[in-house]
């Protein structure tokens, strides 16, 4: 074989694992206000994808009255404006008797008015969350002093509120599955065919999993390895240079890492993914050469030359090298680079495709692995979804990298 070349999708009803991680996280510290009553929030029971679930507010002996403040974010918690968290109340409204209490809420929060007996059931107001699937909700209630005009009689910890069974930081989940794999296209241009995309097949995916919304970051990989083996440096920029060996030894260190911090569920690891899995993801739903559509665009990914729309070679006019993952748009799943930037590495070693359907194919034995995706180095034929190719394990190619899956257990 040749060595290398010069949104989110809608899954409200994926059952992924659950993730063993608590629902909720509490953040930043509460306080006592002018009459000392500070709130308390709590959830009951887990915080499942999807499924409806109780936040209670307690403040034994208050007034009664209070707001909870609800933030959502895709991203991370920030204060009014970005100013950094937590955000000191009394210095914000430059009011000595707001002192000592802190806001550690997300900017674009709405206030939610409570009231509760005081005297009753310990001071307790329960409200009803719909379930969501992806991002995460910030949480934290004020209860009004007496006047419930100038003064708060105390202010919760803040919660980070996210779903167990979905979210996975930087990671996007994939429902199984059924799709078409592999292309019929003709040999020459514009996409420049190959026998080894050939039988196009149905391949069915039966367990969910989670794909890495990019490929492995020189960032991603020192933090965890202790080195940056990339030739084209920059942190954000994709790892490359890396041998299918480096890439698993990632995988394998990285699932070490998050077991041990109880974030892996069981029968799952971190890994390569299969090269099934990685088409699949790479489709999207599509059945197009590319999953932008039938043609590919210097504007679509990052690679070296397209013949789209006439078939004629047209360079991209890029400089040799790579760029910051998530340059260009994401496909229909939400993931990055799928096309272009680098080759990545999957579990799979190289062969033949069979005749007819099969589920979860995963080859292993052979002397070459697979790499897909295309890359910087290469034209718009080498980024189309079916585009298949095999190396050595131990080629370190400039243009290689690898993206990882957090998936069922497979022996390579």
């Amino acid at each position: 074989m040749r060595p290398p070349s010069l949104l989110l999708v809608a899954l409200a009803a994926l059952a992924l694992p659950t993730l063993p991680a608590q629902a909720q996280t509490s953040f930043g510290t509460s306080c006592a206000g002018a009459s000392g009553v500070t709130p308390e929030l709590s959830i009951i029971g887990p915080v499942q994808s999807g499924q409806p679930w109780t936040l209670e507010v307690t403040a034994p002996g208050g007034l009664g009255l209070g707001y909870l403040l609800v933030g959502f974010s895709n991203t991370s918690a920030s204060a009014l404006g970005g100013v950094p968290l937590p955000l000191d109340l009394g210095a914000f409204f430059a009011d000595p008797l707001w002192g000592g209490c802190e806001l550690a809420i997300d900017p674009s929060y709405q206030f939610l008015p409570y009231t509760f007996d005081p005297n009753a059931n310990g001071g307790l107001w329960s409200k009803n969350f719909p379930g969501f699937d992806t991002g995460q909700l910030y949480l934290q209630a004020l209860n009004i002093d007496a006047d419930f005009t100038t003064r708060i009689a105390g202010v919760s910890q803040g919660m980070l509120v996210s779903s167990v069974s979905q979210f996975v930081p930087g990671m996007v989940p994939i429902a199984p599955g059924t799709f078409d794999m592999g292309s019929n296209a003709p040999s020459g241009a514009p996409y420049f065919g190959s026998s080894v995309e050939q039988p196009v097949h149905s391949v069915t995916i039966s367990q969910p999993f989670w794909m890495g919304q990019h490929e492995v970051t020189q960032a991603e990989y020192e933090a965890l390895m202790g080195s940056n083996p990339a030739f084209y440096l920059g942190a954000n920029r994709p790892v490359e240079r890396v041998t299918w060996f480096d890439a698993v030894a990632y995988c394998q260190a990285l699932t070490a890492q998050e077991s041990a911090l109880g974030n892996v569920p069981a029968g799952y690891e971190y890994r390569l993914p299969t090269e099934a899995e990685w088409e699949y993801a790479c489709r999207a739903g599509t059945t197009t050469e590319f999953n932008v559509g039938d043609e590919l665009f210097c504007s679509d990914a990052r690679f070296d030359a397209t013949y789209h729309p006439t078939g004629n070679f047209s360079s991209c006019g890029n400089p040799p090298g790579t760029v910051d993952v998530g340059s260009y748009a994401p496909n229909a799943w939400g993931l990055f680079d799928m096309q272009g930037n680098v080759w990545e590495w999957c579990l799979d070693s190289f062969a033949s495709y069979p005749a007819g359907p099969v589920t979860d194919p995963f080859v292993t034995g052979g002397s070459l692995r697979v790499y897909r995706g295309g890359s910087w180095n290469g034209t718009s034929g080498n980024c189309r979804s079916a585009d298949r190719d095999g190396t050595g394990p131990g080629f370190p190619g400039f243009d290689v990298g690898f993206r990882v899956v957090l998936a069922p257990v497979l022996v390579p």
